[in-house]
């Protein structure tokens, strides 16, 4: 996750500052960055469901050094170009789409009956190390992209030692008759749409990966540069505020041992995150600002928790991996369609403006799915 830190402000500290790309190819580009983990994570999941997922994080952790060296390359000799980096960014989505449903998968495995508080205290460390990388990132203006770069790559080949320490174990499925790739994607997805629990907290992801997501990538950095003339550091304070606020309500959590309700906790967590986020809209000061960024982040945070533990309960063991990619597919797979919403949006509209829909978004599907579902009273049985 400090690899993924370092990318989310790099990646836009590239296009945005360094390129000065426009608000509309901004979004495009992003899209296009996205969009792998959009088509490959069901097959990702498929895959740790088959193979030995430590296995392959050790495999992914070491393929996705190669190109931040390569990247780093080009940069050293005078060659960047938009076409580099936005292979940079396919490359990163490539190996996402593979890593996040094999942590998902393993996570499980070692949490025993106390899956809500292991998922809340991942979450934790996720988002902290996340934000060690943001703000290694946002150095890149001061250090050079080429030197953050390098320690990016360097992160990511300490990750496969890392990997190397997880349980090794067969996986799920490996004693189950085996049957078509496709079919085994199926019966993953179906089980999205028959179990209740998890059909309502699908529906709600999904409306926050497409219209939140579009916030995170596009309309922070953008509203760093056109509202506050901003620089690489500012888009990581950004960042890490949303990081802090996630830690701040993950700690919360861990400290009331849990939710009784979390589908109710996931409700209100998202009527919260749409109040946050509208000071931006109110020509408010970048301190401002950044406690809006704050805010949405603690609601963000009860949000992630909440969902991933009503789908790790409900899901069975055998379809964990392919249940919880398609989990990742709603949460950050709508973010292609984010990114280039907001990108067009703001293109026409600009910030303050382009901000409202994701608010409506978000209000809309919420309120949809609590008449459609009976999620406000859905209540744990982990601890």
């Amino acid at each position: 996750m400090v690899p993924a830190g370092i990318q989310s402000v790099l990646l836009a500290y590239l296009l945005a500052i360094e390129l000065h790309q426009p608000a509309a190819r901004f979004g495009l580009t992003q899209m296009l960055g996205q969009l792998p983990v959009l088509v490959l994570l069901v097959f990702g999941g498929w895959l740790a469901d088959r193979v030995d997922p430590r296995r392959l994080l050790m495999g992914l952790q070491a393929g996705a050094a190669l190109m931040p060296l390569a990247l780093a390359a080009a940069l050293w000799l005078g060659r960047i170009s938009e076409s580099l980096v936005l292979m940079y960014a396919v490359t990163w989505g490539v190996i996402s789409a593979f890593a996040m449903p094999a942590r998902d998968g393993l996570l499980n495995r070692v949490a025993g009956d106390r899956v809500q508080r292991v998922v809340t205290l991942a979450m934790g460390v996720q988002f902290g190390t996340q934000m060690i990388g943001q703000a290694v990132g946002g150095q890149a203006g001061t250090w050079g992209p080429v030197t953050v770069l390098l320690l990016q790559a360097a992160v990511l080949l300490a990750g496969v030692y890392a990997a190397a320490k997880l349980p090794a174990g067969a996986p799920a499925t490996r004693a189950a008759p085996r049957q078509s790739m496709w079919r085994e994607i199926g019966a993953g997805l179906r089980l999205l749409f028959t179990d209740p629990a998890i059909r309502g907290t699908f529906v709600l992801i999904c409306g926050m990966g497409v219209f939140f997501a579009g916030v995170m990538v596009v309309l922070i950095p953008l509203a760093v540069r056109d509202l506050y003339a901003g620089s690489s550091q500012d888009i990581a304070i950004a960042l890490i505020a949303f990081g802090l606020g996630t830690l701040t309500s993950i700690g919360a959590l861990i400290r009331l041992g849990g939710v009784r309700t979390p589908g109710r906790a996931l409700c209100l967590s998202q009527f919260g995150g749409c109040a946050a986020l509208v000071p931006i809209a109110l020509a408010s000061p970048i301190g401002v600002f950044y406690l809006s960024i704050f805010l949405w982040g603690v609601c963000g945070g009860v949000a992630m928790t909440m969902s991933r533990t009503i789908m790790q309960e409900n899901a069975p063991a055998s379809h964990r991996s392919r249940v919880m990619a398609a989990f990742s597919v709603a949460s950050t797979g709508g973010a292609p369609i984010g990114s280039l919403m907001m990108g067009l949006a703001i293109g026409e509209l600009g910030v303050r403006v382009a901000v409202l829909i994701p608010i409506a978004g978000v209000l809309l599907t919420t309120v949809s799915v609590m008449a459609t579902h009976a999620l406000w009273t859905q209540r744990s049985h982990s601890r």
